[in-house]
């Protein structure tokens, strides 16, 4: 991703991230139940690509704690939320790398 599309994406995020999960509600209709009937083993390994504030990996951590979960996003604002979502959850963030 070229410079100018990354500063794009955190000035989009920078203030969105913050009521972002409420506002996907009306645009991702099924998403929660596609997390709830998602085949995860214990081994699993799931890697969401624009994970965003993390909330789909957290739902999915809790329910499979087993599995070891991965997020990427683009936008480093979306980062750091995700971040602390994760470290709110009470979930182990075992490493990180914000660019």
């Amino acid at each position: 991703m070229n410079a100018d599309a990354k500063v794009q994406m955190d000035n989009m995020y920078r203030y969105q991230r913050y009521f972002y999960d409420l506002t996907r509600k009306y645009y991702l209709f099924g998403r929660d139940r596609l997390i709830a009937e998602l085949p995860v083993g214990s081994q699993d390994v799931i890697c969401e690509v624009g994970c965003g504030t993390a909330r789909n990996l957290i739902m999915l951590a809790k329910k499979h704690p087993g599995a070891s979960f991965f997020g990427i996003d683009a936008s480093t604002e979306m980062l750091k939320t995700a971040d602390a979502n994760v470290r709110a959850s009470g979930l182990i963030m075992l490493a990180k790398k914000h660019p």
